[in-house]
């Protein structure tokens, strides 16, 4: 799974604009916007780094956009655990406790 962390501009007053239209994007996750700034943070997830790219792309290309910049990308394995998820199974998971004696 490919992440990336993206910082979206925007004209403030266009701000709302830009959202909607980031979130009718696949992939694509808003987690803050600051509206006198008109800036954005955007989450992309997708499968390969060919589909970062093209989302990337299909970002800078919105109508609202004035800028959107890569700032971290990371591939995390499929079958990798949540760090806040204990694994089916584990002593930890147990419901009799801890699991340790």
């Amino acid at each position: 799974m490919h992440l990336s962390g993206i910082l979206v501009l925007a004209d403030p007053e266009r701000i709302d604009d830009c959202r909607r239209e980031l979130e009718s994007l696949p992939g694509v996750e808003v987690h803050h916007s600051h509206r006198p700034a008109g800036r954005l943070m955007v989450i992309l997830e997708s499968a390969t780094l060919e589909g970062q790219e093209e989302g990337l792309r299909r970002i800078q290309d919105l109508s609202a956009v004035r800028l959107a910049a890569l700032v971290e990308h990371r591939v995390e394995p499929e079958d990798v655990e949540a760090p806040d998820r204990e694994a089916p199974g584990s002593p930890d998971s147990s419901p009799e406790g801890s699991g340790r004696s």
